[in-house]
Parts: structure tokens; C-alpha cells; sequence
């Protein structure tokens, strides 16, 4: 089987999951979003161990999921509350735990370890958390989708504008390929995408939608250069390979590390405090 093939079913089943996650009962989302979370984590964890003196902590784990549930368990809010309060004990208790368990662990660098524990749960498990915000019934479902559709516009254009008319680096020393001209084709994507979405779904406006389209293009670039600055790092190409023709689950979502929490914040503004939806 061809790669092209490989990467069009992949990424067929990959927009299929998330349309199911957005658009299924939130408890969908709440597991589809975990479980990335918890696969990102692992890919972070493990490059940083095989490709580094790195050794992050396997309590790690436990740290991230108690993170994600207090941050993304809303859902469980109105008839679980005690989910959200055991979440936060043990993320209160895995804070001690973490740096007490290097004591034991005798590796080289204690200190960098629990540092980048810590850093894959800033960096991989809180961003994801946020589609869980988004998704429950405080915005309207297809301000998540639009989020994702986006982020593929962008994503998809800026790499094809780039390819037929990228004559301007845009940041070098990171990532050689992208250029202004890329950038600009993947704004004017996203600018086309808020209307055309906003055409044909009445549940939200033109003035609510396209900041957020904005935002991910804007981000999404930064979260990008991001990723490829750890990769560049640590001297590898792809995070994993558990996405056939993609790479790993950081190599599909890298763009979202970053956009999802800027568009919380941004929906939270526009949808909550100026438009009371």
C-alpha cells in the first residue's frame, strides 16, 4: 500500500473520529480527548527517554490523567462532584509524590525529570483538556468543529499556497519549508471557511466565528514551529509511528497543543462576557 494511500485513509478516519467526539454525547469527548492525551503523553515521555538522559517519571501518567479530568470534567460536575474532588486530590498528592520518588529512582538527573514530567502534562495533556470546555453546553457544538475545520483548512492550505508561491522563510532555523506566502494563504483559508460555515449553520454569527478562525491560523503556525523545535531538539522526524502515513498522535495535534487553549480563552470572551449565549 502506497504512503499517499496510507496518510487519505488515516486521515479519513481521523476527521471521522473527531466529528464523532464533537457531535456524540460529551462523554464521547470527554474518552476520545483522554485517550489522545494519555497516547501524546506516552510519545512525549518515551522520545524524551530514548533520544535524551531524560528519564521522566512514570507516576507522570497518573499526574496528566488527574490533570485532565479536573480540567476537562465538567461533564461529570452536575451529578459526579466527587470525581472533580478526587481528581484534585490526586493531583495535589502526585505534586509531592513526583519529586519525593526521584529521591528513589536514582537516575542522573532528578531535577530535569521532574521538570519534564511536568512539562508534558503543561504541554500535551491541559491543551487537549479544553475541547472538553468547548464541547459541553455552554458553546454550541459546532464552535469545536469549527476549531478542527480550521486547523485542517489552515493547515492544508498554507502548505499548498507555500508549495506554488513560498519564495519568503518564515522562521529558518526551525522549519526550513514554511514561508510568509504559506502563512497568508492559510489566514485567507480560514477567513473563507468562517463564512462559508457560518452560511450554512444559524447557531452562530460571522463576528463570533471569525476571530476564533483567526486565532487558529495565527497560533496554529506558532504551535507548529513549536513542535518542530522539540523534534529539531531531541533528533528525530515524527513522534511515533501509530498513525500510518501521519506519524504520531504530536505530529496530527500539534497545532491543537496550542490553538485549543487560545480558543477557549478567545470563545470564553466572545460566546460568555460580549454575547451572553
Amino acid at each position: 500500500m502506497s504512503n499517499i494511500v496510507k496518510r487519505g485513509i488515516t486521515g479519513a478516519v481521523y476527521v471521522l473520529s473527531v466529528i464523532a467526539a464533537v457531535y456524540l454525547p460529551p462523554e464521547v469527548c470527554f474518552i476520545y480527548f483522554g485517550v489522545i492525551s494519555m497516547i501524546g503523553l506516552h510519545e512525549f515521555y518515551r522520545n524524551m527517554r530514548q533520544t535524551t538522559t531524560v528519564s521522566p517519571n512514570p507516576f507522570g501518567y497518573l499526574l496528566g490523567l488527574a490533570a485532565y479530568v479536573l480540567l476537562g470534567g465538567e461533564i461529570f460536575w452536575s451529578f459526579h462532584r466527587n470525581v472533580i474532588l478526587y481528581a484534585l486530590a490526586l493531583l495535589l498528592l502526585l505534586l509531592f509524590i513526583v519529586p519525593i520518588s526521584e529521591l528513589y529512582r536514582k537516575k542522573e538527573k532528578p531535577f530535569t525529570n521532574i521538570a519534564y514530567t511536568l512539562l508534558g502534562v503543561m504541554y500535551v495533556v491541559v491543551p487537549l483538556s479544553c475541547a472538553n470546555i468547548l464541547r459541553i453546553n455552554l458553546f454550541p457544538s459546532i464552535v469545536l468543529m469549527s476549531i478542527f475545520i480550521f486547523a485542517w483548512c489552515n493547515d492544508t492550505f498554507a502548505y499548498l499556497t507555500g508549495m506554488w508561491l513560498g519564495k519568503h522563510k518564515l522562521f529558518e532555523r526551525i522549519s526550513p519549508k514554511k514561508t510568509w506566502e504559506g502563512c497568508i494563504g492559510g489566514v485567507v483559508s480560514v477567513i473563507i471557511a468562517s463564512v462559508i460555515i457560518v452560511y450554512f449553520n444559524n447557531t452562530v454569527e460571522l463576528y463570533q466565528i471569525l476571530p476564533l478562525a483567526i486565532i487558529t491560523s495565527v497560533v496554529g503556525v506558532y504551535g507548529d514551529l513549536i513542535e518542530s523545535m522539540w523534534k529539531r531538539q531531541i533528533g528525530i522526524k515524527d513522534s511515533g509511528n501509530i498513525l500510518p502515513g501521519h506519524g504520531g498522535i504530536l505530529d496530527r495535534f500539534d497545532i491543537m497543543l496550542l490553538v485549543l487553549p487560545a480558543c477557549t480563552m478567545v470563545a470564553i470572551v466572545l460566546f460568555k462576557v460580549f454575547y451572553r449565549l
